[in-house]
């Protein structure tokens, strides 16, 4: 049997070739239609008779159109949609009010913190592409570039912030000032990058995703947790800083990164205990290669995701 995806497709293809046609008859029809209106309107006594109606709908949007919303009452709307997303799914499913506020100190990067730090990059990355992605909205609704970025910021530090202290009334968290701290480093670290195009073309900070061998194997999958399939890095852009201009230069890109394995759930398995890893590497820029091979960028996605595989790391323990 087709699949859902392929059977969709082979009804918009067979509805758009009929349409294609018809719309060359349609273009005939009315070509001779206004010659004809043309002809009669030359004849006397005719032209004050071809009065016609502009039958074009005028009627106003839908109630749930925010098309022609005001961009200030967007940002409101955004920004209350993600408040109330956040209790429904925190009371929902993260057992916020479950305990009254408490705290709870994670500690930073050490062998002995719940997952060696991990989690605690896995904040900055996600406030940053966060405030990233609130940041490209705000431009397509008309801000100026530093406007955006700013509001981008606030609007992802909230969107974190919220999450957190909505954590310290659970049971199975409590508040972190440390995660906090990352949340309002990777806001910062994205204001930078976009305020300033110097910094942009130097330096990416990444995330990285294969799949753990525990997730790979069915036992638990959770892209946001699953740390042992995760890695976080800088990755320095060789001509950024060279200035060269030198193909060879733009595809090569320096990558200097963290990692942690065996600290999650199910890990016994698969890892020798529990292990933190830095590392140093020479990698391709995935983002000029895509633009030099096909002309497009994918939205800048590989600024964002570093492409597994795609360099040659050299690593020590941390331990």
């Amino acid at each position: 049997m087709k699949s859902p995806i392929a059977y969709i497709m082979s009804l918009v293809v067979a509805a758009a070739l009929p349409c294609t046609r018809r719309g060359c008859c349609l273009w005939a029809a009315e070509h001779d239609f206004s010659d004809t209106m043309n002809t009669l309107a030359l004849l006397p006594g005719m032209d004050s008779r071809l009065e016609f109606t502009d039958e074009e709908g005028s009627a106003r949007p839908p109630w749930w159109s925010v098309g022609d919303w005001p961009r200030k009452k967007k940002v409101i709307a955004l920004n209350a949609a993600t408040v109330g997303a956040i209790a429904a799914i925190g009371f929902a499913g993260w057992d916020y009010g479950s305990h009254s506020f408490n705290t709870s100190n994670e500690g930073w990067f050490d062998r002995d913190t719940p997952y060696g730090g991990a989690d605690k990059l896995g904040h900055v990355f996600t406030c940053y592409a966060l405030a990233s992605a609130y940041n490209r909205i705000y431009q397509d609704w008309g801000y100026s570039d530093h406007d955006a970025i700013l509001m981008g910021a606030a609007s992802s530090w909230l969107t974190m912030s919220l999450i957190e202290i909505g954590d310290g009334f659970s049971v199975s968290e409590g508040y972190s000032w440390q995660d906090e701290a990352m949340n309002t480093l990777g806001v910062g670290m994205a204001y930078l990058r976009h305020r300033f195009p110097a910094i942009r073309e130097r330096v990416d900070f990444r995330w990285e995703w294969f799949p753990s061998p525990a997730a790979r194997s069915g036992e638990r999958f959770d892209i946001l947790t699953d740390y042992s399939g995760q890695k976080f890095l800088l990755a320095f852009k060789l001509d950024g800083w060279l200035r060269t201009g030198a193909p060879t230069l733009k595809a090569l890109e320096v990558q200097v990164g963290y990692y942690t394995r065996g600290y999650v759930s199910g890990d016994d398995g698969y890892f020798d205990g529990q292990h933190r890893y830095g590392y140093i590497g020479l990698g391709l820029n995935m983002t000029y290669l895509l633009e030099r091979l096909t002309g497009h960028r994918a939205w800048g996605v590989f600024d964002y995701y570093q492409v597994p595989y795609t360099y040659l790391p050299t690593r020590w323990e941390c331990d």
